[in-house]
């Protein structure tokens, strides 16, 4: 694909949660019409990605996370060019992520009554909260019956 602008391109973004805390996905855009996600990716690019958390405190967690790219793999200048980008502080978009994750919980502590919005984009994230609230309520009503 080079470092040419593909115009419009058709975009994925597949996810799988292991609950409690690992998410795995794949991610990648394609020349508009190319047959992409379904079919030929080979017009397009791809990448994986692995975020695993752990919770710290009761407020906090720590959060590894890591991609990595399926094109263009042997091109060295550009694993360099990734490798100065991440050493020069520019480690992405989860650097922005980090300042309002912090912001909403200060909010969630200051207002624990005040209801979550439950927003369309939200969806994945809402129902892993849901699957994790399953699993710590079974493993509470296993640990009161002991």
């Amino acid at each position: 694909m080079g470092s040419r602008s593909p115009g419009t391109v058709d975009r994925w973004q597949v996810v799988y949660f292991q609950a409690p805390s690992t998410v795995v996905g794949q991610v990648g855009v394609a020349v508009a019409g190319s047959g992409a996600p379904e079919g030929d990716k080979s017009q397009g690019v791809e990448g994986a990605f692995l975020a695993a958390i752990a919770p710290a405190t009761d407020t906090t967690c720590h959060y590894f996370w890591n991609f990595v790219r399926k094109f263009r793999r042997e091109d060295a200048d550009l694993t360099r060019a990734l490798n100065i980008a991440h050493v020069n502080g520019g480690t992405g978009v989860y650097d922005q992520d980090h300042v309002v994750l912090e912001a909403q919980q200060k909010a969630i502590t200051a207002n624990p009554r005040t209801p979550f919005y439950n927003l369309n984009i939200d969806a994945g994230a809402l129902w892993a909260r849901k699957a994790i609230d399953r699993m710590c309520a079974h493993e509470n009503a296993r640990g009161s019956a002991s």
